[in-house]
């Protein structure tokens, strides 16, 4: 009797679920300073979440983490006969200067509502980070596993003409797209030359995506304007972007072409006009309007008669509304005769 007893108090006791932690420190063969790194945290457990994990507070040494959002995974695994259900969490470290990426051994209590805590020992992970052979800027070090440098120059006008005159606008934009960095790591390319004004506009920094959203990488886009002040010709320099590939373990140098322009004298003083592109838009413009007004006429021509009554009746009425009309009078002529 006693043992059956216990039997029905085990049944209806609730069951301790088992919970568990690991830590990755997912790293290349080579790893340089400024290269992206992954640590992964994996909690398990052979019940289910209640509250969902969250990323655990621990120490990393030579190393920062990085707010680059990665998408969490969903896991399982058999251990002991028992399946455990996982959920993987994943963020990126970088280790700015030479020296060990140290993840030093920590102790996470994992906890769980109606369950007792659960505290795990994770071991220590490290990993050297080597300068490449070869570096002469280290403020401008690039790593990536991938990079594409393109341009565009466009020079937008007062006159009406494509020739480009002191005062005139010519605008360069430098685009960076590169696997495996943060934009912030792009160095800047584009600088003032002389002979010229210059407005730089703020960059533009966007995260590159794979098609199921993860981030792979990013792109800055400059812009630098140049405003030639006098006549004579404007040099747009060549521009050299020296990077490290991490992939192939060599260095790579990205280049864009320069470019010269003439730049004539300002054009005479006169009612002052809105910078214009070259883009061929205004031909096309005047193409549209000179075709409107040619409908409008053709309108105007077909309807003529229509139009000539509708004038002839507002006239009439016009007419009508101003006409003074002779009131009756209202007092008599002849009040003092009885």
């Amino acid at each position: 009797m006693r043992a059956m007893f216990i039997l029905l108090l085990l049944a209806v006791l609730p069951a301790r679920a088992a919970m568990d932690i690991t830590r990755e420190l997912e790293v290349p063969e080579h790893v340089v300073p400024g290269q992206p790194v992954r640590i992964a945290i994996t909690f398990w457990t052979d019940s289910w979440f209640n509250p969902p994990p969250e990323w655990p507070d621990f120490k990393i040494e030579n190393g920062s983490l990085m707010s680059t959002p990665l998408p969490n995974q969903l896991l399982s695994r058999q251990k002991n006969g028992i399946s455990w259900s996982g959920i993987r969490l994943e963020k990126q470290v970088t280790a700015w200067d030479q020296g060990v990426l140290l993840l030093p051994a920590v102790e996470i209590t994992l906890t769980s509502p109606n369950q007792p805590p659960v505290t795990v020992q994770l071991p220590e992970l490290k990993k050297e980070v080597v300068w490449p052979k070869g570096v002469e800027q280290p403020d401008r070090f690039l790593p990536a596993n991938n990079l594409t440098l393109s341009q565009k120059i466009t020079q937008y006008h007062a006159s009406k003409d494509t020739t480009l005159h002191a005062g005139d606008v010519v605008e360069r934009i430098v685009t960076v797209k590169a696997n495996g960095i943060v934009a912030t790591q792009i160095p800047q390319l584009l600088y003032a030359i002389p002979g010229t004004e210059t407005q730089r506009l703020t960059p533009v920094n966007t995260m590159l995506k794979s098609g199921r959203g993860e981030i792979e990488g990013a792109q800055r886009e400059e812009t630098l304007r140049y405003l030639p002040s006098q006549a004579g010709t404007i040099t747009l320099p060549p521009i050299k972007l020296r990077w490290w590939d991490t992939a192939n373990q060599q260095w790579q140098v990205a280049q864009l072409p320069g470019s010269t322009m003439p730049v004539a004298q300002a054009p005479a003083a006169g009612s002052e006009s809105a910078l214009r592109g070259t883009t061929g838009q205004d031909k096309w413009q005047t193409v549209l309007v000179i075709s409107a007004i040619a409908i409008l006429l053709l309108l105007i021509w077909f309807t003529r008669r229509l139009l000539k009554r509708c004038l002839k009746y507002l006239h009439h009425a016009w007419r009508r509304f101003w006409n003074p009309v002779q009131l009756p009078e209202l007092t008599p002529t002849k009040r003092g005769e009885r």
